[in-house]
């Protein structure tokens, strides 16, 4: 992730809104300070908005685990399995749906299922378990928020 073209994306809105007062010394010189105080912010809040992506990526896959790591200044994003298999209680499996496919959508899961080792019907309720996390667990946050 490249957070630099977000900090000369900046800078150069702020050379833009300079241009605009005229030839000034005083005032240019003000801009290129403030341009240079502000960049530690800009790079500060880059991070952040990083590490808030892969925390909404790492909600929404609830077998990985993303995470932000920095290598010489930029950020990466990695997602790895967490190790924590989605377990489906059957004691629970009461209702039942009846669904219809077209044969290549059915072959596509015949297929997944089989990659993943499960049966096409523990592998839709593994997928459907997923993709509705959210809705049943709610959203989850860690970092800090300041006020």
């Amino acid at each position: 992730m490249d957070i630099s073209a977000v900090v000369v994306e900046v800078e150069d809105a702020l050379t833009g809104q300079l241009q605009l007062v005229g030839d000034d010394p005083a005032v240019v010189r003000a801009g290129e300070v403030m341009i240079g105080a502000l960049q530690p912010a800009i790079e500060r809040a880059a991070l952040r908005l990083a590490e808030q992506a892969a925390e909404e990526v790492d909600a929404q896959l609830p077998d990985k685990a993303v995470t932000v790591r920095l290598q010489e200044g930029t950020p990466i994003l990695t997602v790895e399995d967490s190790g924590t298999p989605i377990t489906i209680g059957t004691d629970e499996l009461e209702a039942r749906i009846t669904l219809r496919l077209s044969d290549r959508l059915k072959s596509v899961l015949e297929e997944m299922a089989g990659e993943s080792g499960d049966s096409v019907n523990s592998y839709v309720l593994k997928t459907l378990t997923s993709k509705t996390r959210d809705r049943t667990t709610g959203r989850r946050f860690s970092g800090t928020i300041e006020t």
